[in-house]
C-alpha cells in the first residue's frame, strides 16, 4: 500500500513542496506533514487502537492491517428499525485538511455574459 492511500487530503494540500507555517520559525514542507502522518499511522496507531478496542472488550479482527484503510474490514450492522443483518465493511479514514480563514469566493458565469461582452 502507497503512503497515499493512509491518508486522504483535499486540494490545498494536493503540491508536495508547498510550505506550511505553523508559527514564524517553523515552516516545513507538505510533504514532511504528510510523511510524519503516515509515520505514525504504521508505527502507532493502528496498535494503539486494536489495544484499546481489546482493553474495552471489542475482540475480533476490527484492525489488524492497513488494509482497514484501503479495503475495509468485514462486519455485519443491524439498524434499528431494520429486518436484519446488513454485510458489509467497516473502513478508517484520516483526513488532513487545510481550510482558509476567508473561503474562495467563486464567480458565478451568467448565461447573459457572453451577450453583454458582445455589446461592448
Amino acid at each position: 500500500m502507497s503512503k497515499n492511500e493512509l491518508l486522504k487530503h483535499n486540494h490545498y494540500l494536493d503540491h508536495d513542496e508547498d510550505v506550511i507555517a505553523f508559527s514564524g520559525d517553523s515552516l516545513v514542507k507538505v510533504s514532511k506533514v504528510k510523511d510524519v502522518i503516515n509515520s505514525f499511522i504504521k508505527s502507532r496507531l493502528l496498535k494503539v487502537l486494536t489495544d484499546h478496542f481489546h482493553h474495552v472488550g471489542i475482540r475480533g479482527e476490527f484492525i489488524n492491517s492497513f488494509d482497514i484503510f484501503k479495503y475495509g474490514q468485514n462486519c455485519e450492522i443491524l439498524q434499528i428499525g431494520s429486518n436484519g443483518w446488513k454485510k458489509g465493511k467497516i473502513r478508517l479514514k484520516v483526513s488532513l485538511e487545510f481550510i482558509p480563514d476567508e473561503p474562495e469566493i467563486k464567480k458565478i458565469e451568467s448565461p447573459l455574459d457572453d451577450i453583454r461582452q458582445s455589446m461592448n
